[in-house]
């Protein structure tokens, strides 16, 4: 348990450093259009150098309170924008909300089962630090990885 209090606590604060607003309100579908354009960023430099460029956190990827993420299918974080320092560890799979949701489980299932969609659950702000539904949008690429972006309500 203290392991992924750790992860929790390590994704918040790297979150914190994302230049987001408060007052910021981005919509599904810039969250939509993000997304796909890492997938054309993917296409366009390669996954490896793809990864290396979304966790960059003074990088062109982090806009407001949009950074990207992606996970291998084994539970592994190959890049973060909001915390680079998840990159490279595992148990993103035992993340849980203040509901105790296992939030990464809930997008591997909805984008293993449809290949991409949305997963809603409570997480803080990374500004206000107050606890709000957040939507995320991903996507499997390359059968390999989940990437994805969300947006906090």
């Amino acid at each position: 348990m203290a392991r992924k209090q750790a992860l929790a606590l390590a994704l918040m604060i790297g979150l914190a450093s994302t230049g987001a607003t408060a007052d910021e309100v981005v919509s599904k579908q810039q969250v939509i259009d993000y997304v796909d354009r890492m997938l054309a960023h993917v296409a366009a430099v390669g996954i490896e150098r793809a990864f290396a460029d979304f966790s960059n956190t003074k990088g062109p990827w982090i806009e407001g309170e949009l950074y990207p993420f992606c996970h291998s299918l084994n539970g592994i974080n190959v890049a973060h924008g909001g915390n680079p320092n998840m990159v490279g560890k595992g148990g993103v799979l035992d993340i849980q909300d203040p509901d105790g949701r296992y939030v990464n489980r809930l997008i591997f299932d909805k984008v293993l089962a449809e290949g991409k969609g949305w997963v809603e659950y409570k997480w803080p702000h990374p500004l206000t630090k107050k606890i709000v539904m957040k939507d995320v949008y991903s996507v499997l690429v390359q059968g390999k990885y989940i990437c994805g972006s969300g947006r906090y309500r």
